[in-house]
């Protein structure tokens, strides 16, 4: 058991089983997706992480965009892995939307280099954690006067899930906007989500919803 056999187990066993056929994938992150944060020399590890983009199935109606790789165990021997630990960061990203997009993967990509950046130190202090708010700086799928902009770290409904390298959780965005991320930093994200629970269909992002606000 090695690193390329955890990633194979990942990829094509659990991420299936978990959420149906992959669609499209695997969109890998860029030396530009790190520039954009004022990074031009990443760890060239992480130009293989990415994001698969899974169809709607019977069972649901939303479009998937899961992240891939930063749950490598990069810096274990596999005679080292323990599989009651964490496999490598022992979590993966996702975004679920209303409708196919690009805009999609472009975002969520952001968000993984970000987090990676962060956890390293190149740039802040510290990783992203639950309920933090991240303000996109643009309409979630790019269409003017759209007021979904920003992103709050939630957990998953997605099931956590074993490596022979360790344990993996999901992590979810949940699309929000300008208004519902100030209710959340007055309020608490928990508040806010007892709302979108019931006006919206939340976690399945909505980009062209109105606020709750």
């Amino acid at each position: 058991m090695d690193l390329e056999e955890v990633w194979r187990i990942r990829e094509e066993d659990v991420y299936p089983r978990i959420f149906g056929p992959v669609s499209r994938g695997i969109f890998v992150l860029d030396q530009e997706v790190f520039g954009a944060f004022g990074v031009d020399d990443p760890d060239p590890r992480w130009l293989a992480y990415g994001v698969f983009e899974f169809s709607p199935t019977e069972k649901r109606t939303s479009w998937l965009y899961v992240t891939s790789g930063y749950s490598n165990p990069w810096d274990v021997a596999p005679k080292d892995f323990d599989p009651t630990g964490d496999s490598g960061e022992g979590v993966e990203f996702v975004l679920e939307t209303d409708q196919q997009g690009d805009w999609a993967i472009v975002h969520l990509r952001r968000l993984l280099a970000l987090e990676m950046l962060l956890a390293a130190g190149r740039i802040g202090n510290g990783s992203l954690g639950m309920y933090d708010r991240i303000p996109l700086n643009a309409p979630l799928d790019g269409i003017g006067g759209h007021l979904v902009d920003s992103v709050i770290t939630v957990p998953s409904k997605w099931p956590e899930f074993a490596l022979p390298s360790g344990q993996v959780m999901f992590v979810q965005f949940a699309a929000v906007t300008s208004a519902e991320r100030e209710f959340a930093r007055e309020h608490g994200a928990p508040k806010l989500i007892e709302k979108l629970e019931v006006l919206t269909k939340y976690p399945v992002a909505e980009p062209g919803r109105a606020s709750v606000f």
